[in-house]
């Protein structure tokens, strides 16, 4: 720093790592007084910014790539910056900007393709991540997010496929765990489907959660008629079920097994409907809880 002291600039740095914005930016805007071209202070005051929502944030941080060009991690912060204000297209051309600097680091391109795939361009997105997968064959990001993207273009065998190879790095990975068993059912790949809800059984250890995977299973089973199955696992649903989402699924299946009764049964649409809450609303818990 020109006129700063490293160790000030340390502090102010170490305030930002512990999560302590204010201070963070108060300390990088003192020493800016002194020092108002440092780029590393033009960085640290624009990125506390934006934690704290600054509108001059973005201005700070136009100005640190200004001062150094050449920096891609400045570049990338700018573009999160630009992000946060609803930029997409600018934050895509910064992150274009830090690419051409550091072309190997396939974190920049799986960032590039996520901002695409958020302006409307999904083809263009998966082109991305396939490129990333060339260059790091393993990328766990670049995966999961091509999951997402072939099942948005429908083209589930690629989705799947993905996936497995996904749930092969990280077998406890619940979410790709259902992506994975949703697949099978979109594909009507019935016993695979109850292996894969089964499997998502076994790995999602949260509270309240092993409705969702029996609930599967049995959306499995009704698909392809085998009511005594799909009575079976609706029995073993109302176990584990406290809040009552099983009851229409039971009273279907006691129905296709033993016949009507003097009630009226749920329609199936009614029991599909149910089924398909059931994994919607197991993926928003999960995606909730940042798995």
């Amino acid at each position: 720093m020109a006129n700063a002291s490293t160790a000030s600039y340390e502090q102010a740095l170490a305030l930002y790592q512990s999560g302590d914005f204010e201070a963070s930016h108060e300390a990088a805007v003192e020493l800016l007084q002194a020092s108002p071209q440092d780029p590393n202070l033009l960085l640290l005051a624009g990125k506390a910014g934006v934690e704290l929502g600054h509108d001059d944030a973005v201005a700070q941080l136009e100005q640190a790539v200004g001062v150094d060009p050449e920096n891609p991690d400045a570049w990338r912060d700018l573009a999160d910056a630009l992000l946060a204000e609803g930029r997409s297209d600018d934050a895509a051309n910064a992150i274009k900007q830090a690419i051409e600097r550091r072309p190997e680091d396939v974190a920049l391109l799986v960032d590039l393709a996520h901002l695409a795939h958020a302006a409307g361009n999904t083809e263009g997105a998966i082109g991305t991540l396939e490129q990333v997968l060339e260059l790091d064959f393993g990328n766990v990001a670049a995966l999961r997010g091509l999951v997402g993207m072939y099942r948005e273009a429908n083209r589930l065998e690629d989705a799947l496929r993905v996936g497995r190879k996904v749930v092969a790095y990280r077998p406890e990975d619940v979410l790709t765990a259902l992506d994975v068993a949703e697949l099978t059912l979109a594909l009507d790949r019935m016993e695979e489907a109850v292996e894969a809800f089964r499997w998502l059984r076994d790995i999602d250890d949260e509270p309240d959660h092993e409705v969702y995977a029996v609930h599967g299973m049995i959306e499995a089973e009704l698909r392809r008629e085998r009511w005594r199955a799909a009575l079976d696992l609706a029995v073993d649903a109302t176990r584990v079920d406290r809040f009552g989402r099983t009851t229409d699924i039971l009273a279907y299946a006691v129905t296709q097994v033993f016949g009507a009764g003097d009630r009226p049964a749920p329609s199936r649409r009614d029991v599909d409907d149910v089924l398909a809450a059931s994994r919607d609303e197991h993926r928003r818990l999960h995606a909730a809880l940042g798995f």
